[in-house]
């Protein structure tokens, strides 16, 4: 018998309490290397505080939560790029420096920066402008190759086509894809059913701080419906 390879994230039974109030009451949720899985559901449903847990920001007030087969700790962000929903690179420095300052903070350097740019096709007529005047869309651009100056083999992205315009979001969408060709790991939070079926492997539906099904979304006929079933409303 071989051995069966370690997940690469692995969460069980998680539940975790924020003011008082339980968010997550039980989720599970497990990703295959090499595969873009959708974590999907309504807006309050638990995603961001479990990602928060998966990141190791929150300490879980029960249940499991694995990546690489152990539980998060910093030397995990060796293999781990992270995008979160919100933007967090400095918005008075240039596209150019903040990505040298991710380069540097990890012990790299210039060519790494250069590279995470063009590796998300963000022209270098554009290196040179702040942060702040980028449009949304460039911004989660920058966003995505600031995660990626390290070459993770997982990328973990609360949200990452949220405000987005339709051209800005089948950008971002090519770019995932295109990281699973180069053989990355990429797990995804998302409210939007039609956007996390043109993309995902497999979808982990989540609702009211509880896992509710998995698909295998090649094997769903009607995502919609599978998932209107799975947590009652409609995206």
């Amino acid at each position: 018998m071989g051995v069966e390879e370690v997940k690469v994230v692995e969460v069980r039974n998680l539940r975790k309490s924020l003011g008082g109030r339980e968010v997550l009451r039980g989720v599970n949720l497990e990703v295959e290397r090499g595969e873009i899985h959708g974590f999907l559901g309504p807006n309050g449903a638990g995603k961001t505080t479990t990602l928060r847990n998966l990141l190791g920001l929150l300490r879980p007030d029960a249940g499991e939560v694995r990546v690489f087969g152990r539980e998060p700790s910093r030397d995990m962000f060796r293999r781990v790029g992270v995008m979160f929903e919100y933007e967090v690179l400095n918005p008075d420095w240039t596209v150019i420096e903040n990505l040298l300052f991710c380069s540097y903070a990890r012990g790299l350097g210039e060519a790494e920066a250069r590279e995470a740019l063009e590796r998300v096709g963000f022209g270098r007529e554009h290196w040179d402008k702040k942060f702040k005047e980028l449009s949304k869309g460039m911004k989660r651009r920058v966003s995505l190759a600031s995660a990626l100056v390290h070459d993770p083999e997982l990328l973990i992205l609360d949200e990452p086509t949220s405000g987005l315009d339709p051209t800005a979001r089948i950008e971002i969408r090519t770019l995932l894809l295109k990281l699973k060709e180069d053989g990355k790991t990429v797990l995804f939070s998302s409210h939007d059913l039609a956007e996390v079926q043109k993309v995902a492997d497999r979808v982990t539906v989540i609702a009211g701080g509880v896992t509710r099904a998995v698909f295998k979304v090649a094997e769903v006929e009607d995502l919609e419906e599978a998932y209107v079933e799975a947590v009652g409303v409609r995206t």
